[in-house]
């Protein structure tokens, strides 16, 4: 009887399984993580940075009683002072078509809703339309038009100058081409998939149904997203969330597993417990894949390790067994055991 067989069995697998999982960009920070993506429920997937490209742009701007230059001078100037991820796509915008970006006094950011400001005295807002309603009335013409960008997937900002809606922004982050192929692939191991997003329903829909997910979380507050983790948790779901910013960290840190991408922030790889490399999301199915393969593997090399003892013994004390034969199998218990979770450099 000799133990070397079960000491090896599920070291020797995690260690094979997180080397091959590095190979295909899958940085794995511990056993636990592999333990733990073998039991997921739902996998939980941020919009910006995860099923999109992360790198919105300005695609349509229409203005009421202001000219376009100057609904992007307003704009952008308020947006210099945001650290917002679309603030970004308007500055760039304002850039490319020569818009003034002047100075901003007593600006001011509500999370989850939008920034104002002051430019020359006068009074500045961008945000979601319930932002722009609380200071004023929007025109027909502006929302039918928001409307139709958000059915195409689109982010809308409102803009208010002086108590006045004067226009609109349309603004688009494209889906990342394996975005859809991912999560078919999530969905064929049983799987179920969730989108959080602070757009808007009808954009999360619009995006939602590109990208075939099954449940949507829409205009969620950066901070919800931990209480959606938690919501799911208390029903007895083991949930994986999928994020790369600042704001996906504590979401991160709280789910069952927090799967970080590899081009997003410091904090939110620090915050994961298994990292992407380059971000692309065809790795999320990949790692569960493989965390199932090492726990098969390694529920394998107990087999063998058990199994071994359990015929030899008994038949060494009944006096058929050699000892010669017993030290064989013995240290043929642990060869097979090391052959088997080599295997997993094959998966």
């Amino acid at each position: 009887a000799c133990p070397c067989a079960l000491g090896l069995a599920t070291p020797t697998a995690i260690l094979v399984g997180t080397g091959r999982a590095a190979q295909h960009g899958v940085f794995i920070k511990n056993g636990e993580a592999l333990e733990r993506g073998e039991k997921i429920d739902i996998i939980m997937l941020d919009k910006t940075g995860t099923i999109t490209q992360g790198k919105p742009v300005v695609t349509d701007i229409i203005v009421d009683g202001i000219d376009e230059e100057g609904l992007l001078s307003v704009a952008a100037s308020i947006e210099s002072s945001s650290e917002h991820p679309l603030a970004l796509s308007i500055i760039n915008k304002a850039k490319e078509e020569g818009a003034d970006i002047q100075k901003v006094q007593k600006f001011s950011s509500v999370t989850g809703k939008g920034i104002k400001g002051f430019v020359d005295d006068i009074e500045i807002r961008i945000g979601r339309k319930s932002f722009i309603e609380e200071a004023t009335t929007i025109s027909s013409t502006l929302i039918t038009a928001a409307d139709q960008y958000e059915h195409q997937a689109k982010t809308v900002v409102y803009v208010m100058v002086n108590n006045t809606c004067v226009g609109i922004i349309a603004i688009a982050d494209e889906v990342k081409k394996e975005s859809n192929e991912a999560i078919q692939q999530l969905h064929a191991l049983g799987i179920k998939t969730a989108m959080v997003t602070g757009d808007n329903q009808k954009t999360a829909e619009a995006i939602a149904q590109k990208v075939g997910v099954t449940q949507i979380h829409a205009e969620v507050f950066p901070n919800d997203k931990l209480n959606i983790v938690k919501a799911e948790q208390k029903e007895g779901r083991r949930i994986a969330f999928v994020g790369d910013g600042i704001n996906d960290a504590p979401a991160l840190t709280q789910a069952d597993l927090g799967i970080a991408m590899g081009t997003g922030t410091d904090i939110a790889i620090e915050a994961g417990q298994i990292v992407l490399v380059g971000g692309d999301p065809l790795k999320i199915p990949e790692a569960i894949k493989l965390s199932r393969r090492t726990f098969k593997t390694i529920k394998q090399n107990l087999f063998w390790a058990f199994i071994y003892n359990t015929v030899g013994i008994p038949l060494a004390a009944l006096g058929f067994l050699n000892p010669m034969f017993a030290a064989g199998a013995m240290a043929f218990s642990s060869i097979s055991v090391l052959l088997n979770s080599l295997r997993l450099k094959r998966a």
